[in-house]
This record gives C-alpha cells, structure tokens and sequence, in this order.
C-alpha cells in the first residue's frame, strides 16, 4: 500500500520531471535555427568609413575612465570623435576626461523626468557630429579593431541599431552571481536569432555597455529623449527599434570589448541587479517570463530533488533506487551545464557559479522581488547615490505606429526616414 509520503514524491516527482521537460523545449526552441536573421549585404573591405561619435556618460568614474579613454584614443578607425558627458562628478573624472579628448559635456542637474545616464547620453548626443553614434560605458575596454569591425556589421546588416555584450571580467565573489544573472536574462529574450530576425516583434535585447546607433534611424524615433525615464534604458531602446524600425542586431558575446561590471563591492553589484530587475519585467513578454520561471523552479529544486533521492536510498538501498539517484544528478548537472554553455566565451568563469548555481537562482527570485516591492511601493530606485523615480512603462506605449508621451499627447514616428527604411528592408526580405 503506497504511503501518503510515497504519494506526496510521485506526485511531486511527476510534476517536476515535468516542469523540466517544457523547460528544456523552451530552452532548445530559443537557440534553434538562424532562419529570419537580417539579411546581410556585401561590403568591400575598403569601404567609405562613416564619421562616428562616441559617447561615454559618465559619474564618478575616476577608476574606469583613464583606461577606457586610452582603448578609445587607439581605435584603428580614420573617422571619428570621442564626446565624454558628465552628470556632474565629485572624483576625478573630468579632470581625467579632459586629458584625453577635447570634448567634455557637464551638466550636474538631472531634469525632472530623466534618469542620469539618458540625459548624458542625451547631452553627448546633441554635441555629436557623427553620421552614427556610439554610446559606451565608462568601464569598458576597447581593442582596436573593434569600432571598424562593429561599423562593418552595421553597414553589411544595414542595422538601425548594433548592440554588443561585451566579454565580462571576473574576479571578486559576489560578480560570481553575474553568469546565472545573465542566463536568466536571456531566456527572457527568445534567443539571439530571434532578436535578430525581423519578423519576431517581441524577441528585443540590447547591452547599454556598447550600444552603435545610425543617426538617422536615432532621430526618427526620438533616441534617449524618447525614453528619459527609463531605468533599463538599453532593453527599451531595443525594444522601441524593434517595433519601430525592425532593424535590430545583436551580437552576444565579443572578445573585441571587454568590461567588468560592479568590482567595487556586493552592495554595488545588488542596486546594480536590483534597479534593473523589475522594470526589465515591464517590458518582457508574459511568455518569454513564463520560460525563465520554469528555467528558475528546476534549478532551485533540483538540489532537493537529489537531497530526497539520496536519503530515500539510504533508507531502503536495495534494487535499483540508486538509478533515481543518477537520475536527479544528471538533472542537476543539466541545468548547471546550460549556464556553463551559455557563458562560455562570453565571460570568465568561476567554479562557485555552476556549483552552487540553485542558491544563486534563488538569489535572483528574491532581488526580483526585493525590486518590486521597492519600485511597487516606493517608487523609486537608488543608483550611484542618486534617487530615481523611473517611469517602467517607457517604451510600452504604442499604438498604431506611434508612442504615448508622458504629457498623455501622441507623436507619430512613421517619418519620412522610417518610411524609406522600412521600404528599403522589406525589399531586402523578399
């Protein structure tokens, strides 16, 4: 006669193999195919270089800027001009800046409605000459070939927008968390190939870390100052080219620019993660969270799936028990492994990330939660000392080819530009 306990694991058990089943499809479906992706064009090597702007916003960055500025200044590439934009630093930086370009933007009052860095990027954006415009962080590396072979994707794509996650350094404990953090992320996106095939409208991503826009295509649809109060600036300026434009193209995972984000200390990395969490959510569709869910129950249950198998073996060791034993580890190497895959090459590795990777997704569960009770009741988030009261539905706003402001009036952006893109991309899809 089967026990309520022995009831209670069978069904427990079923559901789980279960969950990890549709978990696994979701998984594979997102990494499958290339079919869709953004046509690419012939481009001859010695191609006419484009004039290019970069812009680095910038607080407080005495101990990234020197280094950044000096990768910059090297880029093999003819054409192009570096704006640095500040928010107003307390440190070094400005002083710092002006050693290595000639163009510093300060401006030390964030105006109402604006989160800091849009307006730098703003402020950068309105000094820029160039015929695309490069927005960068500070804590970024440059080799290089980067800018020239990052200008050729984007001719021979002829993308509105090429974002690029950059190879991620890391080296104290808690950036240990940053490759399951990132893994979550993805399968919030549809994969790669989905957000670079234009017909799939709601698979959108972008890093903020290096993010290559074509002026024009900027313009038309109102660059940062159409999202000023954005906390995830760069997930709703993807998202704003991909149901505008279409033409977005992303590149996950470059050995050309490098970064190392929050090494000064765990609190740093948890507002870093935690503004960012929740109002990630606001512009991800239903399905694509209910895929990461399922990803976030396997991996946190999968230490207490093996937990129960163990000590039932010991219980009773006889017959073939110890295959539920095998059975549970394999499942828990699985999903460690699916992090391993996904972060290798874009990023350093550490032992703890895939080893004690449940806590580490549980930890992401809890900030998730800790950032909607924050934004939720608060409204407002801390970053770099300063307090935001970011608007989470920037981006989300359209209808019938145009966007909500936030005076409630309707801007159209199917400009004359938009009209022509859009004409030019659909003939290339034919």
């Amino acid at each position: 006669m089967i026990t309520a306990v022995q009831l209670f694991l069978i069904i427990g058990g079923s559901a789980y193999l279960i969950l990890v089943f549709f978990a696994l499809f979701y998984y594979l479906g997102t990494i499958s195919g290339k079919s869709g992706v953004m046509p690419k064009r012939p481009i001859k090597d010695d191609y006419e270089q484009p004039f290019v702007s970069i812009i680095v916003p910038t607080y407080n960055e005495e101990r990234n800027i020197a280094l950044c500025l000096q990768s910059l200044k090297e880029l093999n590439y003819s054409r192009y001009e570096i704006i640095v934009s500040d928010g107003g630093s307390s440190d070094r930086t400005i002083e710092m800046a002006k050693t290595f370009v000639d163009k510093v933007v300060v401006d030390k009052v964030v105006p109402p409605g604006w989160v800091g860095k849009n307006w730098g990027c703003h402020l950068g954006y309105k000094e820029a000459k160039g015929d695309y415009l490069l927005f960068v962080d500070a804590d970024t590396e440059h080799t290089p070939e980067s800018l020239k072979h990052y200008i050729k994707v984007a001719l021979e794509r002829n993308a509105a927008l090429v974002s690029v996650f950059p190879f991620q350094r890391i080296k104290s404990w808690w950036e240990s968390i940053n490759p399951v953090f990132y893994f979550a992320s993805s399968l919030t996106y549809g994969g790669r190939n989905s957000v670079n095939n234009p017909d799939k409208q709601k698979s959108y991503t972008a890093s903020g870390q290096y993010m290559l826009f074509n002026r024009k295509d900027y313009e038309a649809f109102g660059g940062h100052e159409a999202l000023k109060g954005s906390i995830v600036e760069d997930l709703a300026l993807a998202r704003t080219v991909k149901t505008k434009l279409r033409r977005l193209f992303f590149i996950d995972g470059s050995k050309l620019v490098y970064t190392r984000m929050y090494p000064d200390s765990p609190k740093q990395c948890w507002n870093g993660w935690k503004k960012c969490l929740f109002p990630g959510t606001k512009l991800t569709p239903p399905k694509q969270i209910t895929g990461a869910l399922l990803w976030f129950l396997w991996g946190m249950f999968a230490p207490v799936a093996l937990a129960l198998t163990i000590r039932f073996y010991l219980l009773n060791p006889v017959g073939l028990q110890w295959l539920y034993i095998l059975f549970a580890s394999i499942l828990y190497v699985t999903c460690g492994l699916s992090v391993f895959i996904y972060w290798n090459k874009k990023g350093a590795h550490q032992w703890v990330t895939y080893t004690f990777y449940p806590l580490v997704f549980f930890m992401f569960c809890f900030l998730l939660a800790y950032s909607a009770l924050e934004l939720s009741i608060t409204k407002k988030t801390t970053w770099r000392g300063r307090v935001y009261e970011p608007d989470l539905f920037v981006g989300t706003r359209y209808r019938n080819g145009e966007q909500l402001v936030d005076d409630g009036r309707m801007i159209q952006l199917e400009t004359d530009v938009e009209i022509e893109l859009n004409d030019q991309i659909s003939t290339e899809l034919k």
